[in-house]
């Protein structure tokens, strides 16, 4: 098995007005798996649109301090989490449906796993070819806290 990295770039989603329907500037984060866009290999295995933005979003501070503190599994006892990690765009709610992670913090490594498709009211849709991304965990925490930081 061998050590994933994680990185990431901006996800720059532009504002308009048309006919009456507003779409909402947006910048956020997109997670990069060994330099690949992961919200573009959850959105070609999902088939779905990819009008998603990252956890990490500009503007909302109390929302990126959440996200920051549940990839980093910072609750006390945690070592394994279900995390949403690209969402609605306009409100950000689940029921307009997310991807979610499950992340798992071992000795020396966080891995993410059981990648899924959830919008709070059916079943969440796994994705079980995409994963699992075994991470160093110093390299993962920093690159998470660099995510963090738009």
């Amino acid at each position: 098995m061998s050590l994933a990295t994680l990185g990431h770039s901006r996800i720059h989603r532009p504002g308009s007005s048309t006919n009456g329907a507003t779409v909402t500037q947006r910048d956020s984060v997109d997670f990069l798996v060994n330099g690949e866009s992961l919200l573009v290999r959850l959105v070609s295995t999902h088939g779905g649109h990819g009008d998603y933005m990252g956890c990490f979003v500009q503007g909302f501070l109390d929302a990126a301090k959440e996200a920051l503190s549940e990839l980093l599994l910072e609750e006390a006892g945690t070592t394994e989490r279900r995390v949403g990690i690209y969402i609605c765009p306009e409100c950000g709610d689940i029921g307009c449906g997310r991807f979610s992670v499950l992340v798992d913090r071992r000795v020396n490594e966080v891995v993410w796993s059981g990648f899924a498709y959830e919008n709070g009211y059916e079943d969440p849709l796994t994705f079980e070819d995409l994963g699992p991304f075994h991470f160093e965990l110093t390299q993962y925490e920093n690159a998470i806290r660099r995510a963090a930081e738009v």
